[in-house]
């Protein structure tokens, strides 16, 4: 029985242990680096990759990326076997790719090459070295606890101006070693160029360039495409995400989600992620073929980089056509979900060219970098979005005629989009102001257009940008108008695709309000089915609401959510999927408590009604579903919606109710004063009440008129923490606090005849 139980946790043991092994390792078991061979016509391309998906749709795990006349893919032998016989034509480039991976040690990259511990060095040096123009920033963790850095660099590194933002971010497929080593040189050469180079001087003076040098830092240890947890992490973003890569969700991984927030959170112009495996200038779409409303101003732009690069005659076009489809590119979110003119850049044939190649191949980069800092400065439009009436700037999204709109943020106010010259309409629209439409608006050659605008108050509450979203395998039938979900109802909807979601960013947060709280509208005829869900972050957790259909309204009442700020909606999966406006076509969705509405205070001091008149601290202050504790002092401060309401208080012994009307935009001054409740009759206003110290460490004094009292203490939240009956007379009642932690306390006293509230502060 013993040697039994021994072999079966022996055997236990071997198993753990080698499914440790396993997950520890960069690669799958087995895994191997191949090229699937074209064919030369272009049908027998088109079968490959079918091959290459069917085997996908039955369960395997293929990456792969098109290169010229060959697909290279990362299969294990298995799946090389089905290739093979479905008659497709194999080379082995790399046997074994874990192999392949310890074979460089320690260090994880080939000689010559930097380690990521190296560039976080560099990168250290120059926020030290340069600190007025270069500054480090702590984005979050990878997927194996990497720290993942950017640097900014500026003329004001440290301040957010009203100037265009750029994002280079590099080593996302950890395999593809040159983009770190062109991105950290090119942060050094910015920084040493300043005052000495008149254009890198030019560039720092007038943009904000961030750079993202390594954004998979366990890849490029471990010399792997994935992250720690066998995620593409170039097929894990949000727009038109589809399950590709080994991706288990929308952001699934922490570097794709740094990558988002960086996105969402500054008003890049330019975003360019670099690649190798090839040499390619490659941008959106890469899920459909059909050209971006952005096309001209990618294309321009692309040139732009081609002509200023090394490189000659390099290819540039859409991902989908000029490469290979994918879904979840940091590239299509880029653009999608925030308007910046993004793509990637593969820069060399090989993806670990020789160290004696690495300076040759920046130095190709190095001056179309710099060009893309100049255009994005010197061509197209920018201006301040700001409040009519304070001059206080204002989140608004700005549609330039059909283009992928871009937005500004409440700090500063400031948009900035690339365009090629020409005559545009420019519309903005913000939540609570009326929508801004001006015509007419001139882009010249090698010339930045302002155009200020300031917005009047009114008009309603929508969703403002997107978040995500989805549609399973795709819709190429349908146009994936996904701005069409934004701002007001027009008559224009984003169809999300049958069992497609998307996220909305309502831009202002919804309040769990008395009745419905948002409304979703649909824009035709034929009512559709959908569920809803509400959260406070892109990333749930997620609470049903319920389901609606066509035009529907909901009440966050339904969850444990007293507000939100995002919602998601997903279609109940009726009818076609690859038909024009399939599944629920969105129009809007209207927020009507919008948190910006709670603008009018009540503010006072919680007082007793009777003399001698003291101010009580802890008071439960209530108004309109709102409350507050008073402070110290007994002040507070509480918000309300517009109109006349009942605000009460309440404190041990003591309560009030009194009737105020609240304005919007303005603070009302109001004190309440409390009488004693049934439990004591009335204060006597010859009795006087002492505490000493009132700064107490391990006791306090207590004087007051000869007598029995009970004693309660509270703390500043009205729970009780002792009661003791106590006898004072001339020499007092010493009390020790002990038991109290350090903070502020009320005593109260009571008897037949008298109450008395007191405040202590106890430093224990």
């Amino acid at each position: 029985m013993n040697k039994t139980i021994s072999y079966c946790l022996i055997s236990i043991l071997l198993i753990f242990n080698f499914a440790n092994a396993q997950t520890s390792l960069p690669w799958r078991v087995g895994e191997q680096q191949v090229k699937v061979i074209k064919g030369t016509a272009s049908e027998n391309a088109n079968q490959a990759l079918h091959i290459i998906k069917t085997a996908n749709s039955l369960g395997m795990r293929i990456s792969y990326e098109e290169a010229d006349g060959f697909f290279r893919c990362y299969v294990t032998h298995k799946e090389a076997g089905y290739l093979k016989e479905k008659g497709l034509e194999i080379i082995t480039e790399i046997e074994d790719l874990n192999a392949y991976s310890a074979s460089f040690g320690e260090r994880g990259v080939p000689t010559g090459y930097y380690t990521v511990e190296e560039l976080n060095e560099i990168a250290d040096s120059l926020a030290l070295n340069f600190p007025a123009i270069c500054t480090k920033h702590l984005l979050g963790s990878g997927s194996f606890s990497h720290e993942l850095w950017a640097l900014k660099i500026s003329d004001n590194s440290s301040l957010d101006e009203n100037e265009p933002e750029l994002l280079f971010d590099g080593g996302i497929h950890g395999d593809e070693i040159g983009g770190p080593e062109n991105l950290i040189r090119f942060a050094r050469d910015l920084c040493l160029g300043y005052d000495n180079n008149p254009d890198m001087t030019y560039a720092v003076d007038n943009a904000e360039t961030w750079i993202i040098y390594c954004i998979n830092p366990y890849g490029r240890d471990f010399m792997t495409r994935y992250n720690a947890n066998g995620v593409d992490v170039n097929r894990d973003c949000g727009y038109m995400w589809n399950a590709e890569g080994n991706s288990t969700g929308i952001f699934s991984q922490p570097e794709t989600k740094v990558l988002r927030n960086m996105l969402r959170a500054h008003q890049f112009v330019i975003h360019i992620s670099y690649h190798s495996g090839t040499e390619f200038i490659s941008y959106p779409w890469s899920y459909r073929e059909e050209l971006t409303p952005d096309n001209a101003n990618h294309e321009f732009l692309a040139q732009q980089y081609a002509s200023n690069s090394g490189y000659t005659n390099i290819p540039i076009g859409p991902g989908f056509s000029g490469m290979y489809a994918i879904n979840g590119s940091t590239k299509d979110y880029g653009y999608g979900a925030t308007g910046a003119i993004s793509w990637s850049m593969e820069i060399s044939l090989s993806k670990q060219p020789p160290a004696s190649q690495i300076v040759s191949y920046y130095l190709k980069n190095k001056g179309a970098m710099l060009a893309m800092i100049n255009n994005a400065a010197g061509q197209g439009i920018n201006g301040t979005i700001t409040d009519a009436i304070t001059g206080d700037p204002i989140s608004a999204t700005v549609f330039i005629n059909d283009l992928f709109p871009v937005n500004t943020y409440e700090a500063t106010g400031d948009y900035h989009k690339f365009l090629t010259p020409g005559t545009y309409t420019v519309r903005i629209i913000a939540n609570g102001y009326l929508t801004e439409e001006l015509s007419g608006v001139t882009i010249n050659n090698g010339l930045q257009t302002t155009l200020n605008v300031s917005m009047t108050r009114g008009g309603g509450y929508f969703a403002s940008s997107l978040s995500s979203c989805h549609i399973p395998n795709n819709n190429t039938a349908d146009e994936g108008n996904t701005p069409a979900a934004l701002g007001a109802p027009d008559n224009i909807a984003y169809s999300i695709g049958r069992v497609g979601s998307i996220v909305l960013d309502m831009g202002t947060t919804i309040l769990n309000r008395e009745g419905v709280d948002f409304r979703v509208y649909e824009n035709d005829a034929t009512p559709e089915g959908y569920k809803v869900y509400a959260a406070n972050t892109p990333d749930g957790p997620w609470m049903l609401l319920g389901n609606g259909n066509a035009t529907s309204s909901f009440d966050l009442s339904a969850t444990i959510l007293y507000q939100a700020r995002y919602i998601r909606i997903t279609d109940d999966g009726d009818g076609s999927s690859q038909v024009p406006d399939a599944g629920f076509d969105l129009d809007a969705i209207e927020n009507l408590h919008p948190d910006t509405l709670t603008v009018g205070w009540v503010s006072g001091i919680v007082y007793n009604d009777q003399s001698p008149y003291f101010a009580i601290p802890g008071a439960l202050v209530a108004l309109n579903n709102n409350e507050v504790i008073s402070d110290e002092n007994g002040a507070f401060i509480i918000a309300s919606v517009e109109g006349e309401f009942e605000i009460s208080a309440t404190a041990p012994y003591y309560e009030g109710t009194d009737t105020v009307l609240v304005v919007l935009g303005d603070t009302l001054s109001h004190d309440m004063h409390l009488h004693l409740t049934d439990k004591a009759n009335y204060l006597d206003s010859s009795h006087r009440f002492t505490v000493y110290p009132f700064n107490a460490r391990d006791h306090f004094m207590l004087y007051g008129p000869d007598g029995q009292y009970t004693m309660e203490i509270f703390n500043i939240q009205g729970s009780k923490l002792d009661e003791v009956s106590i006898h004072l007379n001339e020499n007092g009642y010493l009390y020790r606090t002990l038991r109290l932690n350090t903070g502020l306390f009320i005593i109260r006293l009571t008897n037949q005849t008298a109450a008395v509230s007191l405040k202590v502060f106890v430093n224990n």
